[in-house]
């Protein structure tokens, strides 16, 4: 790759893809030598090849693809057999949870916001942008506040889908607007319901998703002592739900995954928590 493209490729890997600063040195490094002047099938399977057909190699290829906009013009070649590395899946407990949203709230209002709506709407990144002052159904939720408030978002795909905030994240988000206007007032408090104003800003701009990412990763550094994942949060929400029984196929529609199967991915399964499951469920219908 030419200099100046490279530099592009890694500041796509950077703020938009959100990659840590040793994933994007070692795609930079794998798409180093790549002449995009000779781009076709042949010579991306040679390529991969020669670098022996790695997980970095791949990894950097496919961002590539997304990075250049054709994604769905070429194929990877099969991966290279051999044992496949256990994917890892971290659980965010509870205590972990409201001790970073605690530190972010005391950061920041905005921080600690941001925190509570993609855990407990199980957002993707790419959700977060779309959200504004007019995304959250306020009426519904004044008709009765004691229901979780009903949010549109629109991620991946531009489709537009269906979460639920917290009663005790609305009070919050409603007594800081409060303390701001007089949302008593019937226009004031109409304006307000239809703002189209991002509700996540940063130098009157929207938050990109490297900055939403930095600010997750480095406020549960800095509370918890280790980096949670926004993916992590979006997985833990989705587990939680399965567990509280709610059914598969609405979690999926709940995520805006378009297959059960990726859906099931999500979910963590502890293996002695579905031994006991089951068992309790023959127990009661013995």
């Amino acid at each position: 790759m030419e200099e100046r493209d490279l530099e592009e490729f890694i500041g796509f890997l950077a703020n938009i893809k959100g990659h840590g600063e040793i994933t994007i040195y070692r795609y930079a490094l794998a798409m180093r030598d790549f002449d995009p002047n000779k781009l076709s099938q042949d010579y991306i399977n040679e390529y991969i090849k020669e670098r022996k057909n790695d997980s970095k190699v791949r990894g950097a290829m496919l961002s590539f693809f997304e990075f250049a906009g054709i994604k769905k013009e070429f194929d990877m070649p099969p991966k290279s057999t051999g044992r496949k590395a256990k994917r890892v899946k971290r659980d965010v407990s509870r205590e972990e949870y409201n001790a970073v949203s605690k530190y972010l709230y005391s950061k920041s209002f905005r921080d600690g916001l941001l925190f509570s709506i993609i855990y407990e709407g199980a957002l993707r990144i790419s959700d977060v942008k779309s959200i504004r002052l007019n995304s959250f159904l306020w009426n519904d939720f004044l008709k009765d506040p004691q229901k979780p408030c009903k949010l549109i978002v629109r991620g991946k795909g531009k489709k537009g889908r269906t979460v639920l905030i917290n009663y005790g994240t609305m009070e919050k988000l409603y007594d800081f607007y409060a303390r701001k206007i007089n949302l008593d007032d019937e226009e004031q408090f109409k304006d307000f319901t239809n703002s189209p104003t991002n509700l996540f800003l940063k130098d009157g701009k929207p938050l990109t998703e490297y900055q939403i990412w930095k600010i997750i990763r480095y406020g549960s550094i800095n509370s918890i002592g280790r980096n949670i994942r926004p993916h992590e949060l979006r997985s833990t929400r989705a587990t939680e739900l399965a567990e509280m029984g709610i059914p598969i196929q609405q979690i999926k529609t709940y995520l805006g995954h378009s297959s059960v199967a990726t859906t099931e991915i999500y979910l963590h399964q502890d293996d002695k928590k579905t031994i006991s499951n089951i068992q309790d469920t023959l127990i009661k219908n013995q």
